[in-house]
């Protein structure tokens, strides 16, 4: 998924991404692990609000659907292309001509 330049302004550190979702550190750090996050600025291991945004929607994920770290990335990987396709479509449809079809029923 791109990253929207909104969420790109905000930098923190593992902490304060931990503090901003409210989750447990180690549960934080198998999304990690599981490549559902990776640090934006890898050197100094800092996050953006966009990684931010990742963690508080597998967070939800955990929350309602009990799903495990490696559930979620699946999930949030499905929803992505889902938006994809989505986005294809709406593209798609705004090219395609339409074609009125008229029917005479007295035939």
């Amino acid at each position: 998924m791109k990253h929207s330049p909104e969420f790109n302004d905000i930098i923190m550190s593992l902490d304060e991404l931990i503090s901003a979702c409210g989750q447990e550190r180690q549960w934080v750090i198998e999304l990690i692990e599981e490549n559902i996050i990776e640090y934006d600025v890898p050197e100094r291991e800092q996050f953006t609000g966009y990684q931010l945004t990742t963690v508080r929607r597998a967070s939800r994920l955990s929350r309602d659907f009990e799903a495990s770290v490696p559930a979620i990335g699946l999930i949030l990987e499905l929803l992505d292309e889902i938006e994809q396709l989505r986005q294809i479509k709406r593209q798609f449809d705004m090219q395609a001509p339409v074609i009125e079809v008229t029917i005479d029923p007295s035939k």
